[in-house]
């Protein structure tokens, strides 16, 4: 058998209680690491018993930024 290939995909969201800060600019700082942590670890939980849960092979951040919510 053959490994299935991964596909990589990307979500975008609101984190409504979280007051934007510079600090999450900063992939060095330690509130933006806090906040990736928390994140994946909520992400993980929520996709890992989703329909593609069997698949799933976790979640990375990339970069957080000031929204102004839904446009």
């Amino acid at each position: 058998t053959t490994a299935a290939a991964l596909e990589h995909f990307t979500i975008n969201f609101t984190i409504t209680n979280l007051p934007y800060s510079s600090e999450l600019e900063s992939p060095d700082s330690a509130k933006f690491n806090a906040t990736r942590r928390a994140t994946a670890t909520l992400l993980n939980h929520l996709l890992k018993e989703s329909s593609i849960g069997p698949v799933f092979q976790g979640c990375e951040t990339k970069a957080f930024r000031y929204g102004l919510g839904f446009h």
